[in-house]
């Protein structure tokens, strides 16, 4: 595959080439936050802070940027003078463009989601345009995909057709290496179908993690792809307090053990779940990489929600042996994670450990957006069908309450995709420059994310409240949506207290925790 060359501004730049592509950093916030009339998605102050300068540099002069209140200015004249905004908001010009790494060339965009959508590449847009296409055959087969506990043949076929399980593969073993907004829009548009569906393709995008790791393991991998459907890995219990156990044997490891939460793991080709280990007197935390003929799936997954998810436990019946090249140090997962640019092209790659990891929070945060997106186009339908039980009106559309729901629902819901996108496109830029998130910045990233991932849930649970007890049939896709919310932010990562905890202690002075990165504890850490 012929992959087009970028100039990059990664970790390998000299100082002064660093120097200058932060001061290049574009306004990521400006434009879509006024689309969506999010004040709060432009005010954010995170990464800014820490940029010495809002300025451009062109032809060896330095340019003020805009400022947020000029901006607002800006846009409040044109509005009076019934002008088209889109010239007057603030674009960098062609020459301050930074940098991008080899891969699916990015679009750029002439509308007023221009600043933002810089890092959508023609392969995402193919992606999230199929996986559209997909909706409303997703949504029908919800309910059956429920009652088997995992994906339909279907669904799984297609999306391995369309390629979703390889968006973010490696380049060099046949994938996309997609960056982070062009999955969660692709999460994004597969959520408004159903929460389970979303959850699998996310599944898929594990592939950024684990192709990181050393190439004989990779090799392993990746030589199942072919003709295989479904999720190439899926995984379980690697940042959990209960995993596996692991002592050393000749050449590798015997393994034992329990993992759960194992989602899409009837259709993977590999399993990885993590495992204390011991050497002698040494001993960590280790991720393993398995063959599903090793272990054996539990009939354990019966949930409130995502039942779809296949999301149940395995076990080993007797101890496996596992070689030592299956075998990851949990310590090193930062230094992998880290180095990934250096051997492989693509958004995906260039992402450092904090963003990377965060990336998967993005993701999931999308779905939850899209889930928002499919509950109000279904409320719509239904709303002016449906006759109320009270009070006296021909439609439950023409209720004043249903009225003022539908308009506060598409404002929940544009806030959080707003604030969603805003942090996919600030982890590719930070990806372009070479950057990472810093302690403070990430914890409160995951904590804003899981915060608009709860916007989403109180649009769907409002909606499914104006419509009524016919919102509660299990026909109707009203209140999965809402179970399937339910589960996704109770996750251990996803948790709006927990996350804040962590990120509250830091704005209170209080000793920070030892996290690894996307509200995960740091197991490489736990000796």
């Amino acid at each position: 595959m012929d992959v087009p060359s970028y100039p990059l501004s990664n970790s390998s730049s000299t100082a002064a080439s660093s120097t200058a592509s932060r001061l290049l950093r574009p306004p990521l916030r400006f434009a879509r936050g006024i689309r969506h009339s999010s004040v709060c998605a432009l005010t954010r102050p995170a990464v800014a802070n820490r940029r010495s300068s809002p300025s451009y540099v062109l032809d060896g002069a330095v340019r003020k940027a805009w400022t947020i209140s000029e901006l607002i200015r800006t846009v409040q004249a044109s509005r009076r003078d019934g002008d088209d905004m889109t010239d007057t908001l603030p674009q960098p010009p062609d020459e301050l463009s930074p940098g991008l790494p080899p891969g699916p060339p990015p679009e750029r965009s002439s509308s007023l989601d221009a600043p933002a959508a810089r890092y959508l590449s023609a392969e995402g847009k193919r992606l999230a345009t199929g996986a559209r296409a997909l909706q409303h055959r997703i949504r029908e087969l919800a309910p059956e995909a429920e009652r088997r506990g995992r994906l339909s043949p279907e669904i799984v076929e297609a999306f391995t057709e369309l390629g979703l399980y390889r968006a973010c593969a490696p380049i060099e073993y046949g994938g996309s290496a997609l960056g982070a907004r062009d999955i969660a829009e692709i999460a994004r548009a597969l959520g408004q179908g159903d929460a389970a569906a979303s959850w699998t393709f996310f599944v898929g995008t594990s592939l950024r993690m684990v192709s990181a790791f050393p190439k004989p393991l990779v090799d392993e991998l990746y030589s199942r792809q072919q003709g295989h459907v479904g999720p190439l890995s899926a995984g379980g219990s690697t940042f959990a307090a209960v995993t596996g156990k692991a002592v050393r044997a000749e050449g590798g490891w015997k393994v034992e053990g329990k993992w759960t939460y194992v989602s899409g793991n009837h259709d993977a080709a590999w399993l990885f779940g993590g495992a204390a280990w011991t050497d002698g007197d040494r001993s960590g935390h280790a991720l393993l990489m398995m063959d599903p003929a090793d272990v054996e799936p539990l009939d354990d997954w019966h949930v409130a929600g995502m039942m779809a998810s296949d999301s149940n436990s395995i076990t080993t019946t007797k101890p496996m042996f596992v070689p030592d090249h299956r075998f990851i140090d949990m310590a090193e997962l930062p230094m992998y994670l880290d180095t990934a640019a250096d051997r492989f092209a693509g958004l995906a790659y260039q992402a450092k450990t904090r963003a990377s990891m965060m990336t998967a929070t993005v993701l999931n945060m999308a779905a939850l957006v899209g889930m928002a997106e499919g509950a109000l186009e279904v409320f719509q339908e239904l709303a002016q069908k449906r006759k109320p039980f009270s009070p006296p009106y021909d439609t439950i559309a023409e209720m004043a309450s249903s009225q003022v729901a539908a308009g506060k629902a598409k404002a929940l819901l544009g806030v959080a995709g707003a604030t969603v996108l805003q942090y996919a496109d600030e982890i590719d830029h930070l990806a372009v420059l070479g950057e990472d998130y810093t302690g403070d910045e990430e914890a409160q990233g995951c904590t804003d994310l899981a915060f608009a991932g709860q916007l989403a849930k109180d649009a769907i649970d409002l909606l499914l409240r104006i419509l009524g007890s016919s919102g509660m049939s299990l026909s109707n896709p009203l209140q999965r949506y809402s179970r399937d919310a339910a589960v996704i932010l109770s996750h251990g990562a996803m948790r709006l207290e927990s996350l804040a905890e962590i990120s509250g202690r830091r704005l209170l002075g209080q000793p920070p925790f030892k996290m690894f990165a996307g509200g995960l504890q740091d197991k490489g850490a736990q000796k």
